[in-house]
């Protein structure tokens, strides 16, 4: 993976005297093998950067996944996380059952710090603010897909921070921290203070979500995992891995690309 500027860029990009170009040449052979981009390995664990609309799991209707490669490539590795197919951005592998059990544990107690980047409906009027709505899945009213729902007297707590990295005048660029991780935990709770993701099919505005197609070509659910840290599963060293930016993001907020 070739990132410009901080932002992943594709073949057909020409660039400038004064761009800075990162290329991770020791990942490349493991991301070739994997079809998937890769932002960290060590012998323990690898960090992948997924692409949106990349299932993360096998399906019926799904013709090449994360699971899919890791069994051809890295037999006995295995997710540590998971994030939604349309969102984008790192993903945590153990490379073995003993460093996969070594992160879930770590995951489990709150030791894996993760940190997303998304772009949301509407102008975020604090700067910072705790979301601390209990949540709970339900499968209604189809009953063949889950739908995350603020439910107070039967919820998990649920806990998100969100923090106002940039704005425009109907949309906000946050950076989200979980505490917790429950299913669609970020989309719910910013859909649930008014403030759904753009492009998000589910909790979003649809709106909204017209405007940023024909505006700015969107066409998935604004969510990427940018940041992740953890413990190195056989030292205990803090591992902090950071994202580029995917393209679509940068159409939305060119802040995001570093001079």
């Amino acid at each position: 993976m070739i990132a410009v500027n901080g932002v992943i860029a594709d073949a057909s990009l020409r660039t400038r005297a004064d761009d800075a170009v990162t290329f991770a040449a020791a990942l490349a052979d493991l991301a070739a093998q994997l079809r998937i981009a890769v932002a960290f390995a060590n012998e323990r664990c690898v960090v992948l950067h997924k692409a949106p609309g990349l299932a993360v799991h096998k399906g019926p209707l799904v013709e090449h996944s994360v699971a899919d490669a890791l069994a051809r490539e890295l037999p006995g590795a295995g997710l540590a996380q998971r994030i939604d197919r349309e969102a984008s951005g790192l993903l945590l592998v153990g490379r073995d059952t003993g460093s996969l059990a070594a992160l879930g544990t770590a995951m489990e107690r709150g030791d894996v710090g993760r940190e997303y980047l998304a772009i949301v409906h509407g102008v975020f009027g604090d700067e910072r603010r705790t979301i601390d709505l209990p949540l709970s899945v339900t499968d209604e009213p189809r009953g063949d897909r889950p739908k995350t729902i603020v439910d107070r007297a039967h919820g998990q707590r649920s806990v998100s921070h969100v923090e106002v990295v940039d704005r425009r005048k109907d949309s906000t660029l946050v950076r989200v921290r979980l505490e917790t991780g429950r299913t669609h935990q970020i989309r719910a709770h910013l859909a649930a203070i008014g403030h759904p993701l753009l492009g998000d099919p589910r909790y979003g505005d649809r709106a909204a979500n017209d405007k940023a197609r024909a505006t700015f070509g969107i066409d998935r659910t604004m969510l990427h995992c940018a940041r992740l840290e953890f413990p190195d599963p056989a030292t205990g060293e803090r591992v902090e891995v950071t994202a580029s930016h995917e393209p679509d993001f940068a159409r939305v907020f060119a802040s995001l690309r570093r001079a």
